[in-house]
Order: structure tokens, then sequence, then C-alpha cells
């Protein structure tokens, strides 16, 4: 019988295989819809979608986080009490995202009026905001379900799922760009698939977890179980100022290039992040196979097999993206080509500068975050998003582009990256201090 470091390793390369297919139907997607749409058109539908993604980070609280700590707590242990108290855990998330789309939507609404028209030249219809702002509610809501299937499903299973979703996705955002070639035609499509995924991932999750044997639909709450409000409200603290880090770093990075450059220019930056954003496809499998794991061990307190996982894990991070470095000196230069668009000026060098954090996301944060939650440190992940996020991303870009002169978009992609140097590397450093049992080192250096 296989080893369970065996089984981790063929389910997180199954779910790689199958997440690098949904990846190529996603980029297939983006190049059909961004060739259907040009570059003007694309850079003014980044502007809208970077828009909602900044409304989703003003409320997003990280609740997967708090989730997380709470459903790998040590009150799980115990067979009968421990269903119960996932259960519990787990209304708990539902109901937050359900608050929290519905803030999503309101927020995003706002923006879009206020800012979308400021940001890009393009002309808009009130009614395609609408349309965006309820898409990314929608799919805000049923991200939960997708995130909580790595706690309930197998690797099959989630797989289907994806699949079934990026092919959800592909279909209504090509059919209706290439019907409305337009702005109007990319929300609208945005918003079909966003029903459609949510419905199927929400229906088939909860089932999902009931046939797991967690009584989520049992009336009224089981006795006995209590969750720490202090817990709840330490990482919801915390995860409201993770969530303005992510909406400055994921989100509002976009509409910081539109500020600086072109709409041609922002397009570019979009396109390079887009493309380079397909390698996550093979940290989320890892992530969705390894977290539970990673999670488990530390209640464990096993340590030891913590370490053998993360010291795996930065290796196969490593190989990727040396691979993945030269895939973008092959291809990208030939972009231009295939879009059918005259000139496409820094996007190799975005793409390659982009491709790096994928190591950093694959390679550190993988396992060093999973440890910062199971101890309760999020004040420290907050910390160092805060400063990497501040000092880095937001000033290194800028600082370029005066420095030189030219609105270059590889520039703000020097940003980007900076962010991981130093969000990362001074989590792993605390690691390392706090003992030999987490940090990815060798055991003989730590004797």
């Amino acid at each position: 019988m296989p080893s369970t470091a065996d089984q981790l390793k063929t389910s997180a390369a199954f779910l790689t295989a199958v997440n690098l297919g949904c990846a190529a139907i996603g980029a297939a997607q983006g190049l059909a819809v961004v060739r259907l749409l040009g570059p003007d058109g694309y850079g003014a539908a980044a502007v809208v979608v970077a828009l909602t993604s900044v409304a989703t980070n003003l409320i997003d609280v990280r609740v997967t986080d708090l989730v997380s700590n709470l459903y790998y707590s040590a009150e799980t242990t115990d067979d009968v009490k421990g269903a119960a108290h996932r259960a519990a855990v787990l209304r708990l998330g539902i109901g937050l995202y359900a608050l929290s789309a519905l803030l999503v939507t309101l927020a995003s609404i706002v923006l879009l009026l206020f800012a979308a028209r400021r940001l890009s030249a393009a002309v808009f219809l009130t009614q395609w905001f609408w349309m965006a702002a309820l898409a990314q509610g929608i799919s805000y809501f049923g991200s939960f379900f997708v995130f909580i299937q790595r706690f309930v499903a197998s690797a099959r299973r989630m797989a289907a799922l994806q699949i079934a979703s990026a092919l959800m996705n592909a279909a209504a955002m090509i059919a209706l760009v290439a019907f409305h070639r337009t702005v109007g035609g990319y929300v609208t499509g945005l918003l079909l698939s966003a029903v459609a995924i949510a419905l199927v991932n929400a229906a088939l999750t909860t089932r999902g977890i009931v046939r797991a044997g967690i009584p989520l639909l049992a009336a009224g709450h089981p006795g006995g179980v209590a969750i720490d409000r202090k817990v709840v409200f330490r990482f919801i603290a915390a995860g409201n100022v993770l969530g303005y880090v992510k909406l400055l770093h994921r989100s509002a990075d976009v509409l910081l290039v539109a500020f600086f450059c072109s709409d041609r220019d922002t397009g570019i930056y979009k396109l390079a992040r887009s493309m380079t954003d397909a390698l996550y496809a093979i940290s989320e499998a890892i992530g969705r196979i390894y977290q539970p794991r990673l999670l488990s061990l530390l209640r464990d307190g096993a340590h030891e097999e913590y370490r053998r996982l993360a010291r795996s894990m930065t290796a196969i991070a490593a190989v990727v993206t040396c691979v993945a470095l030269a895939g973008v000196l092959l291809v990208v230069p030939r972009m231009a080509t295939i879009l059918g668009w005259r000139e496409m000026p820094g996007l190799t060098l975005a793409t390659a500068v982009m491709t790096l954090p994928f190591f950093f996301v694959a390679g550190l944060q993988a396992w060093i975050w999973p440890a910062f939650v199971s101890m309760g440190r999020v004040g420290r992940l907050t910390l160092w998003g805060v400063v990497a996020v501040v000092m880095g991303q937001y000033t290194v870009g800028p600082l370029l582009v005066y420095s030189t002169g030219s609105a270059n978009p590889a520039w703000f992609s020097v940003g980007y990256l900076s962010f991981y140097f130093l969000s990362l590397l001074p989590l792993w450093r605390e690691l390392v201090q706090d003992g030999h049992t987490f940090a990815w080192i060798v055991p003989e250096a730590a004797a």
C-alpha cells in the first residue's frame, strides 16, 4: 500500500495536470477574448475587473484562514464532537461569506460608478457596471465552496468540478464577447459564468460535506460546540488588513499601471500577469492537496515530517520556475504576431519578471503561511504584508518610471516581484529562529 507521502505526491501530480489543462483552457479563452476586444478594449475591461477586485479586497477578511485554523483545531480530534465542531465552523464560514458577498457587490458598483470613467477613455454603460458588480459578488460567494473542497473531497472530485468550471467560464466568455465585442459582452460573460460555477460548486460541495459525516444541514446547533470568539475576531481583524494588502498587490496594481501608462500599456501589463497567473494552477493544486496535511501535522506536532514536505515543495517550485522562464523567453516574443497587435513593448521583460513570484508562492508561502495560521500568529503575516506592498511594490514601480523617464509596464512587474521578497523572506527567517522543526534547512545545520 502506498505511503501517505506517495499518495500526496500522486494526488498533487494528478491535480496539477488537471489544473494545467484548465489553465490551458483559460489561456485559450483569454487570448480569444484579447483578440476579439483588441488592445484598447481589453485594457478597458481590465480596468473594470480591477475595480471589482479592489472592492473584493476592501471587504474580504480572509475567512479561509479562520476556517483553516478552526477546522484543524484540537477540538476536531474526537470523531463525534469533531464532526459537530467542523459543521459549526463551516456554517460560520458560509454565513460570513454570504454577508461579505453582498458587501462586495455594493462596494463594486460604487467604485465602478466613481472611478471607471476616470481611469479609461472607453465609453461605459451604467448597466455594465451593475452586471460586473453582481458577477463579482456571486463569484466571491462561490469561491468559499471551492476552497473547502480540499477538506472533504477527493482529488478526482475536485478535478471534475474544476474542469467543469473552466469549460463553463470559457464557453460563456467567448460566446458573449464574440456576440458583443465590447466591455458589455465581457461583463455579461462574467455574470453568466459566475452564476453557473457558483451553483454547481455549492450544490456538489454541500453534498460532499454531508457524505463525509459532517452535519452541515442539521437543524440548530449541536450541544457542546462553541467557537472561541476571541479567535474569530483576531483572525477577522488581521484578515481585514491583509485584505487591503491583497487589494493593493493583486487588484489595484492594474490601476497603478493605468495611472502612469496608456490603455495599451495597461493591457500589456494585464496580459503579462494573466499569462503568468496560469502557473498558479500548479501552486493551487499543491495547496489543495498539501494544506490539509500540513495543518494536520502542525496540530499533531509532527514537525519533522512537516519539514520534509516543505523541502520537497520548495525544490519542485524551483524546477517549475526555471522551466517556465525558458518557455517565456521562447514564446512571448512571438505574442504580438499571434494576437494581431502591431507592437507589444516590454511584454517579454514584464512576463519574465512576473514568472519569478511563482517560486515564492509555491515554494515558500505554501508551507510558511500554514505554520503561522496554525500558531495563530496572523499578525506577523499582516505586518510584513503591509511593509512589502508599501515599501516594495508601490515604491519600486513609480521610482523606476521617474528614474528612467519611461512609463514601461515592465517596471511595475519589478515592483510586483519585490512584494514577495519583502513579505516572505522575513517570515522564513522567523521560522528559522523559532527552531529547526519549522525551518527549511537540513537537520545537521540545526544541530
